[in-house]
């Protein structure tokens, strides 16, 4: 297939990297790749795993913009378009309209937006996306098709004492103390503040407990109701480490013996795995697919700090057991979620695409190849 990825997010976030990680898998698996993403943005800067087609573009759905961005998707000969954020939605519902595109838009996050309904499918990185959009009646339960992003673990090799050390030296932080950590946006979502929460309750307890936190502010917004109390409470004081936003995040949850994830609403968040991936045991709260990659024990509902704490610290006491919950949860992302297994899945999606927009009475098929694919069911 020929397949025009459009990606509308700038920033390095879970959305860039999961489509980062499809194009590679799409690539070596013989599909022709087209990227489409905005000026400066981290994807457009990155490296692919064989050739593919570059295009900048505003997504802006004004006519000269349309024109810019439609006119070489469109004479690319492209099989279909795969949209990845909000911008690149809206663009794609324009230019379906006008071109006739089989359409794939994939559902990072949850947001009342018109494009859903102009879409011939949509991927719900979690049965809980799925459910949001389908209850709303913003998609059809034809059209909506659950597929968590996939995860290659063998890019990653487990922590060894040596890296963890590296990391901490490059952090500056103790060696010796117990690192509890996590990587993403500090913002009332992902609720970081129960996390200082859980430190305040292990130091509490005797244990010698620290938190790394690598993720910026949101831009023009207000930190989290009690933010700032929590953070200057005595308790905690110098055990908080906000490492900012950093390219390198992925390398440094090398330095964190346990992953601690506490957002109200994610879709099928990447940071976790890319700890996981590493043997960095996780616990996390119930969203997203989480619950279907860690052990009940260490599934909680959002906001119950005290319950998660006492997991916490189970981990935090026994070094043995924070090493078999590694292995288990790399072997978890690395069965569940590898390209091999998630990459049928996702052409499953884009023939069930090719189907409904044949249904509709559109002539695509440029390619007898790709005739042949939707027919043949490969």
């Amino acid at each position: 297939m020929k397949i025009a990825h459009l990606v509308g997010h700038d920033s390095l976030n879970g959305v860039a990297t999961s489509t980062k990680i499809l194009i590679d898998a799409q690539i070596k698996a013989g599909h022709e790749l087209m990227l489409v993403h905005s000026r400066k943005s981290w994807i457009g800067r990155q490296s692919f795993a064989g050739p593919i087609k570059m295009l900048e573009s505003s997504f802006k759905t004004i006519p000269a913009d349309l024109r810019a961005t439609g006119y070489p998707i469109r004479d690319w000969g492209r099989t279909l378009v795969h949209a990845h954020g909000s911008r690149a939605n809206k663009f794609l519902m324009v230019f379906t309209i006008a071109d006739g595109a089989p359409a794939v838009m994939t559902a990072h996050s949850r947001q009342f937006q018109l494009p859903w309904r102009f879409a011939h499918a949509v991927v719900g990185l979690s049965r809980q996306t799925a459910d949001y959009y389908t209850k709303r009646l913003l998609v059809s339960k034809s059209r909506m098709h659950v597929v968590p992003n996939m995860f290659d673990a063998s890019a990653l090799a487990p922590v060894s004492p040596q890296r963890r050390a590296e990391a901490r030296q490059k952090l500056g932080i103790r060696r010796d103390a117990l690192l509890l950590g996590s990587t993403g946006a500090i913002s009332v979502r992902k609720t970081q503040i129960d996390m200082i929460r859980i430190l305040k309750r292990l130091i509490a307890s005797g244990l010698d407990a620290e938190l790394l936190l690598i993720g910026g502010f949101p831009a023009k917004k207000e930190a989290m109701p009690g933010w700032h109390e929590a953070l200057g409470d005595p308790a905690v004081a110098g055990r908080v480490h906000l490492a900012g936003p950093r390219a390198d995040a992925m390398e440094l949850a090398a330095a964190m013996d346990i992953f601690l994830f506490t957002s109200v609403v994610e879709e099928a968040p990447i940071a976790p795995l890319e700890a996981m991936a590493q043997e960095v045991p996780a616990v996390s709260t119930d969203v997203g697919n989480m619950a279907d990659l860690l052990p009940a024990e260490r599934i909680f509902a959002p906001g119950d700090v005290e319950t998660m704490a006492r997991a916490v610290e189970r981990l935090a006491r026994d070094e043995g057991l924070r090493r078999q919950a590694g292995t288990l949860d790399r072997a978890a992302v690395a069965e569940r979620l590898s390209p091999q297994k998630i990459l049928p899945q996702i052409d499953a999606v884009y023939r069930a695409a090719l189907a409904r927009s044949r249904d509709r009475g559109w002539k695509y098929f440029k390619n007898p190849a790709d005739r042949y694919i939707l027919d043949a069911g490969e």
